[in-house]
């Protein structure tokens, strides 16, 4: 948090200014120690639990003394004091005060970093640092910064017991009433942080004191307790607390408008429990709960005769009526919502008044009413300014009412637009416009587009846990969905929507490789790391899901941050890279060239490295760069800067790509600038292998995947499906186990009975390649059909073929014209081949001058061909018959028509030798 903020915090609430008579010392010790020690570097330690009350103290210190204060506010993810210090060097203030540092996510990093880096402040400081610490800042750093801490003066601002519980009654009061005054709820990462803080600070140093607490106070403590356990995601632990404050303000009727506070903070437990049922009668109840506390709550605000309150809380509300579908209920309170919204509320809560009317009417078929109050909430949105997510919500409305006025094409236009907004805060909310446009093209006989919906529907649910396997997709790195109720009425946290290591990493024993490359990164040896191995293996998931996010959490020495440059697409290399270092850069506010040239972008990376930056350049698919630029001189200009790259001290190079093109690498060799890497690019300190997963391994994976979604397997499934995929080779394919396992999941199969009437894995296969070929539409389905089985051989292997080869094998086997014309175009074809390679059934080779296509495995070559070909050979033969038939008509016909010419020659010639003789 930052000064400013905490400044305005104070004001918001009334903070007293007034100094404890027993601190003043204290504080005079600090203005004499700043005064004596200028012009040289000392170390100060101001011991302070209550960070309000540094505020108050700081401003009466700058009173004390004339000396300007340089204030530091340390971020939350601040990892190095050093470095904050630094940026301000080679000029210095007079002092310097850092705030902070119990904030702090990485303190322990901070305090071990800072300790090795001591030396540094005394050589280049020449000004006294005042730290702010409480108890628990101080014993870690006497633990893990001992040398540092060794070096300070320490002064202690302490207050009584009787100031303890005047602060504390001060503070939770503050809580209440900016709860009953301000526009925004008050529960919120940023709203309230320090008073909450201080609270359970204050609280906490009464219990060591041993000091009873008068019961109102306590449920006063109670009340933000549940709140500082809401938001830590302790649901059960905060509805407790909760409940416990609830009891005591109901009793009071002098309190009525606290009880109304708390019943909604009761309902809001409920209704974020009502996110994860364990049945669809806990579902029920917890709804039921929370709709019954969200009740009592605008009943006595009500009853107390506070409209602008009652305007405050009553969407929440609405929201639970919504998802318990009582419309009736919902068009009454949505109707009453709307007059005290346009009297006492803002923008976005008059356009939620409307998106209830409007999802009201699209429950009982009046379309056009529901697109009317559609476009009302978007109205009044868009005049808020309010969370992506909440436009999209009513173009979603909007979308549904069109479809069903028959106005599709708007309604795709609407859905776009929704999509466009993005999904990162409202997961939920985000797949249900997919699945919806998903619904439209595949009616319209858009049926790639469809498909890549369907894809992108579950990356979102694999990326926030909805759905535990992906198919043959990639994996994305984890997020957390956000409570729906809270994302509605509060801001959302940023920090909640970064990425982290997706759990398919860590449950797989992937982490351990993202651990080594992490090593190999930090180290100054390895300046080229080469990720290899056989298609299928999760080299890209394992880049994009595990290494990424690691870095962004990964320092060197705790000073120098380390940011990845990805580059995924090589048609113009250059592009694509200055493109991805644009992007990337514009985060940490380096400047970039604009003209994209190799020389340019790496002067860029040289300029980049001198921010205390590493840069790690990450070539996804490298093998696709390799056969796209198909002449050597197109990858000696790649390689020539790839040498430059690593001869740059701050960058390092990833390539990732197929075991079967690590030949192409050698072309490295007569590069001059190689002798970075002693030429030696297929060395042990450049290859990094990946290989398929162990049983074990994969017994882990799937088992904690299945957990994470609910989608819960027994335990003897589990050993039998694993002991299925491992039966060839030992080892499981990572490719082949989503696919098997996300089969499991469509079909809901969770026991090891129901494994045996349904499997094995063959079967699952077949089932997934069966949806696949419907998802190419009913056209499309016997082209799919013909295809795969065109990309297998009666020895049950899996050739690759061209485009060409592919339209001309089927031309050949279906020898009808007609069949022809009305089976294959190259529209089709193509479809079909698209959607077969993104269901990742059928791989594309990439080659010169056409890619090839080949199967993904030789497993699927077999039962294709024991399930395609009986179907093709019915389909040859009956062509065959039809061409016998048609054979014996034309021999019949030539017969018929060379007996007549005999007749007719027959019949003629005696004319003929007549007029001959005469």
């Amino acid at each position: 948090m930052s000064n400013s903020e905490e400044n305005s915090t104070c004001n918001q609430n009334q903070k007293t200014d007034t100094l404890h008579p027993e601190i003043s010392p204290a504080l005079e010790e600090l203005a004499w120690t700043l005064s004596v020690s200028q012009g040289e570097f000392r170390l100060i330690l101001a011991r302070c639990n209550y960070i309000l009350l540094r505020s108050v103290l700081y401003k009466h210190l700058q009173k004390l003394t004339n000396i300007k204060i340089l204030v530091l506010n340390l971020r939350r993810s601040e990892k190095t004091l050093y470095k904050k210090i630094e940026a301000l060097l080679p000029k210095q203030p007079e002092a310097i005060m850092v705030w902070g540092l119990e904030s702090l996510l990485n303190l322990d990093k901070l305090l071990v970093a800072t300790n090795l880096v001591r030396e540094e402040f005394r050589k280049n400081l020449n000004c006294p640092v005042i730290l702010w610490v409480n108890d628990e800042v101080l014993s870690k750093m006497m633990r893990l910064s001992s040398d540092f801490e060794s070096w300070s003066t320490t002064i202690e601002f302490n207050i009584t017991t009787d100031e303890l519980i005047k602060e504390l009654k001060h503070d939770t009061d503050a809580i209440f009433d900016f709860a009953m005054t301000s526009d925004a709820y008050s529960i919120g990462l940023q709203v309230g942080y320090i008073r909450r803080s201080e609270i359970i600070r204050y609280h906490h140093d009464l219990q060591l004191l041993q000091h009873q607490l008068e019961p109102e106070l306590q449920a006063s403590v109670d009340f933000v307790r549940g709140q500082e356990a809401y938001l830590k995601n302790q649901v059960d632990t905060a509805l407790d607390y909760f409940e416990r404050s609830l009891i005591f303000w109901t009793q009071e009727e002098s309190f009525q408008l606290r009880a109304g506070i708390l019943a909604f903070h009761v309902g809001l437990c409920y209704y974020q429990k009502a996110d994860n049922p364990t049945s669809p009668q806990e579902y029920q109840e917890y709804l039921t709960r929370a709709r019954q506390c969200f009740e009592k709550c605008i009943n006595l605000f009500t009853e107390a005769n506070y409209p602008n309150i009652v305007a405050k809380y009553i969407n929440p509300l609405g929201e639970t009526l919504r998802r318990l579908e009582a419309w009736d209920e919902l068009q009454h309170l949505a109707l009453t919502a709307l007059d005290l919204q346009k009297l006492y509320g803002n923008s976005a809560r008059v356009a939620r008044a409307y998106g209830f009317l409007a999802e009201v009417a699209l429950s009982k078929r009046f379309w056009k009413q529901a697109k009317q109050n559609a476009y009302q909430a978007l109205h009044y949105i868009m005049k808020n300014g309010a969370a992506p997510s909440h436009q999209a919500s009513y173009l979603l409305l909007l979308a549904q009412a069109e479809l069903k006025l028959a106005q599709t094409s708007r309604a795709i236009k609407h859905l776009l637009q929704a999509r466009s907004l993005g999904g990162k805060e409202n997961p939920i909310q985000y797949i249900q416009i997919l699945e919806l446009l998903r619904t439209v093209y595949f009616q319209q006989n858009r049926y790639l587009d469809a498909f890549r919906a369907k894809l992108e529907i579950r990356s979102t649910e694999q990326q926030y846990g909805f759905r535990a396997f992906i198919g043959a997709g990639q994996i994305q790195a984890q997020r957390k969905p956000q409570s729906s109720l809270t994302q509605i009425i509060d801001s959302v946290d940023n920090k909640s929507l970064e990425e982290t290591m997706a759990p398919e990493i860590t449950a797989s024993g992937r982490e351990q490789d993202v651990k080594h490359l992490l090593e190999r990164i930090i180290r100054p040896d390895h300046k080229l790391i080469v990720i290899h191995g056989y298609s299928g293996v999760g080299k890209t998931s394992l880049v994009q899901a595990g290494l990424i996010p690691a870095l962004k959490q990964t320092s060197i020495n705790n000073r120098v941050n380390i940011i990845s440059v990805f580059v995924r697409f090589y048609d113009n290399w250059i592009n694509a890279l200055d493109n991805a270092l644009a992007l990337t850069l514009s985060t940490t506010q380096t400047s970039s060239y604009k003209k994209v040239t190799s020389e340019h972008i790496l002067q860029t990376l040289q300029e980049t490295c001198l921010y205390n930056l590493k840069i790690v350049l990450i070539f996804d698919q490298f093998e696709e760069f390799l056969l796209k630029n198909n002449t050597y001189r197109q990858r000696h200009d790649f390689f020539v800067f790839l040498g430059e790259c690593l001869n740059l001290l701050g960058v390092k190079v990833i390539l990732s790509l197929r075991k079967e093109y690590l030949h192409y690498l050698l072309e490295c060799l007569k590069i001059p600038s190689m002798n970075i890497i002693n030429y030696d690019i297929l060395s042990k300190n450049v290859l990094y292998e990946l290989g398929n997963f162990s049983a074990n391994d994969a017994k882990t994976l799937i088992a904690r995947l299945s957990k994470r979604s609910k989608h819960y397997l027994e335990a003897d499934l589990v050993e039998r499906l694993v002991d299925d995929l491992s039966i060839k080779f030992g080892e499981v394919r990572p490719i082949e186990l989503q696919i098997v396992c996300a089969q499991l999941e469509t079909e809901n199969i969770t026991t090891s009975t129901q494994y045996q009437q349904l499997g094995p894995k063959h079967e699952l296969v077949k089932r997934y390649l069966q949806e696949v070929v419907q998802d190419c539409g009913q056209k499309n389905q016997k082209i799919a059909e013909i295809i795969l089985y065109l990309l297998t051989d009666e020895k049950g292997t899996r050739p690759s073929k061209t485009r060409l080869e592919l339209k001309q094998d089927f031309l050949l086997r279906i020898t009808d014209i007609d069949w022809q014309q009305n089976l294959i175009d190259d529209d089709s074809l193509d479809l079909v081949l698209q959607i077969l390679v993104a269901a990742g059934i059928v791989l594309l080779i990439p080659d010169n001058p056409d890619g090839r296509y080949q199967l993904v495995h030789d497993y699927l070559a077999a039962f294709i061909q024991k399930q395609q070909r009986p179907k093709l050979n019915d389909l040859i033969l009956k062509l065959q018959q039809m061409q016998t038939k048609i054979t014996f008509y034309q021999w019949a016909l030539f017969s018929t028509f060379l007996i007549i010419l005999i007749v007719l020659f027959c019949f003629n010639i005696p004319k003929f030798l007549q007029k001959l003789a005469i």
